[in-house]
């Protein structure tokens, strides 16, 4: 009898999250739209990322996307956002929609989405505060872990973003004291990309952690769609960039996870640092001035 109501609550939760499958969450600027989706299996995925859709009726359109914030040890082969080691020493984690609320905050709207797993008691909140006017998205991440002994936490990213165009370039920065922020920009192939630091408090020296990645074509500075993304934090980070087999690109930004694996205690919350992205239609200098408009109103 146990079993049975057991299987009955399941059925309720899935046939509620696929109820939930029809309602868009949507974070939006004047010019950018972000939109995720919760699939029939009660999983979060994005939709789309890109210039902003024009009518509601145009995300009745959109394919259901890949997972927003992907975990080790379940049926995806690639690089994850969060590795979590449970206090039994399983090393597998799947994140269910739980909930999202949206909230106004000086300057624009925060949109916080709660996952969790339906195995263990932990607890992954992801922050979004959309900056209309300026057409920056800030986001991060909350980790709680519900259990009673302490777990291992490998991977943390602040964010990870899907694509799906026919061609990406990578700029990244590079030089030495004095002789700062040389651009380098490449193609990308089938495969992964890392820019990555281990110097500490000195992680800033060789390459800052920032990129532009343009799409279809590689943008100038006054034409073609690029994203511009920058991390707030001082001291070891990776940027992964990885090219899967089907021609889709997903990004991890977030602290190095080299030596950088956390025991979090009974109870505790992990708040990675905050990642900043925007979009742009014209160009790289668009990109950059909505990060300069955004930096004199809101962060200076």
């Amino acid at each position: 009898m146990k079993g049975k109501k057991m299987a009955m609550l399941a059925v309720a939760w899935l046939l509620a999250m696929a109820a939930h499958a029809a309602e868009p969450i949507r974070i939006s600027t004047q010019k950018m739209d972000l939109i995720m989706q919760v699939n029939g299996q009660g999983r979060l995925v994005q939709s789309y990322l890109g210039k902003r859709l024009l009518h509601d009726s145009d995300l009745g359109w959109l394919k259901e996307g890949r997972e927003v914030y992907l975990t080790h040890g379940m049926e995806d082969y690639f690089e994850p956002a969060v590795d979590i080691e449970h206090a039994d020493g399983n090393p597998s984690t799947l994140l269910r929609y739980v909930s999202h609320e949206v909230k106004p905050v000086q300057g624009g709207k925060e949109t916080v989405i709660t996952l969790a797993d339906d195995q263990y008691p932990t607890t992954v909140r992801l922050h979004y505060v959309a900056y209309e006017a300026e057409n920056v998205i800030k986001t991060w991440t909350e980790i709680t872990n519900g259990e009673k002994k302490s777990v291992k936490l490998a991977k943390y990213a602040s964010a990870m973003l899907h694509l799906d165009r026919e061609a990406y370039y990578l700029t990244a920065f590079s030089g030495d004291w004095a002789d700062e922020a040389h651009m380098n920009t490449e193609p990308l192939k089938p495969g992964k990309r890392v820019i990555d630091t281990k110097l500490g408090t000195r992680a800033n020296m060789f390459t800052p952690p920032m990129f532009i990645l343009s799409l279809d074509q590689q943008a100038g500075e006054t034409n073609g769609e690029c994203i511009f993304g920058q991390l707030g934090w001082t001291g070891n980070f990776r940027f992964t960039v990885e090219v899967d087999n089907k021609g889709g690109l997903r990004g991890i930004a977030g602290i190095n996870p080299y030596f950088s694996t956390r025991t979090m205690k009974a109870g505790e919350t992990f708040v990675t640092p905050e990642f900043f992205f925007t979009y742009s239609q014209e160009g790289m200098a668009k990109a950059t001035h909505h990060f300069h408009d955004w930096a004199r109103n809101h962060q200076l």
